[in-house]
């Protein structure tokens, strides 16, 4: 879960909210769920949006006031009564859709000077006018933070200065860490299957279905009977000829 929990962080970061703001996720998925609990970490008010009952379920749970768009409710209305018709202070888009609607309803649900900032995949036709009238600001956040896609930073191992990059891809990852360890972030309920590693077929046609499912783990048997192989080297010198064809080929006993 740490590296879709810092997917949600890396758009918090972005997001920059304070104590007592209210924000609204959008999508309560998987990634919209650790959000949402990401969000409540930091103090904020926090509003959900969801066409899945049993997700809107699930955030309320954790404390989120949840709309259901399935039931025919007017989410900006909803929105409004919530801020006391100020608007909310920032738009997390965690939703997977080619609509543009949750671009729409974060830009109609925003105060003036609101911040939206999209973590999901949507369309993205944007309408100048409520972002003109509102001087509304609009960031796509890329995955899960500094050094992502860097060769010399994933690969090499080259870091960047924390005096000029603080929050890297790998220190958003410490940061997840150390909330769970901390029980404030709470996985549990966010696993709905599991599957023994044989059977993953079964996991890749539930996520095909219109079965309910949301956190779905793969899991590794540990077997007692390891198998036990030696190869045996002597120091001779003697030439020897293989007459088989070689599968392997291994020269130099050492660490490698």
């Amino acid at each position: 879960f740490v590296p879709l929990a810092s997917i949600g962080l890396q758009g918090l970061r972005l997001l920059k909210p304070e104590l007592g703001e209210t924000i609204l996720v959008s999508g309560l998925g998987l990634i919209g769920q650790l959000t949402c609990q990401l969000l409540m970490n930091s103090g904020c008010k926090v509003l959900g949006v969801d066409l899945n009952e049993s997700r809107c379920n699930l955030a309320r749970s954790y404390g989120v006031e949840v709309i259901n768009l399935s039931d025919g409710s007017n989410p900006l209305r909803w929105c409004m009564e919530k801020t006391k018709n100020i608007g909310v202070d920032g738009v997390i888009v965690t939703a997977a859709t080619n609509s543009s609607e949750p671009i729409h309803l974060a830009a109609q649900a925003c105060r003036k000077r609101g911040r939206i900032i999209m973590v999901g995949v949507t369309g993205i036709n944007l309408k100048r006018e409520l972002f003109y009238k509102k001087e509304l600001s609009f960031q796509v956040s890329c995955s899960y933070g500094p050094g992502r896609y860097d060769n010399s930073y994933e690969e090499e191992g080259n870091d960047y200065p924390i005096g000029f990059v603080r929050w890297t891809e790998k220190r958003n990852f410490e940061s997840v860490i150390n909330l769970i360890i901390q029980n404030k972030i709470i996985l549990e309920k966010l696993i709905t299957h599991e599957y023994d590693f044989e059977n993953a077929y079964k996991a890749y046609e539930l996520l095909s279905s219109s079965e309910n499912n949301l956190g779905i783990l793969l899991s590794y048997k540990n077997l007692d009977n390891k198998i036990k192989k030696e190869i045996q080297i002597t120091n001779s010198t003697e030439k020897i000829i293989y007459k088989e064809n070689i599968g392997l080929g291994l020269i130099g006993a050492g660490e490698y």
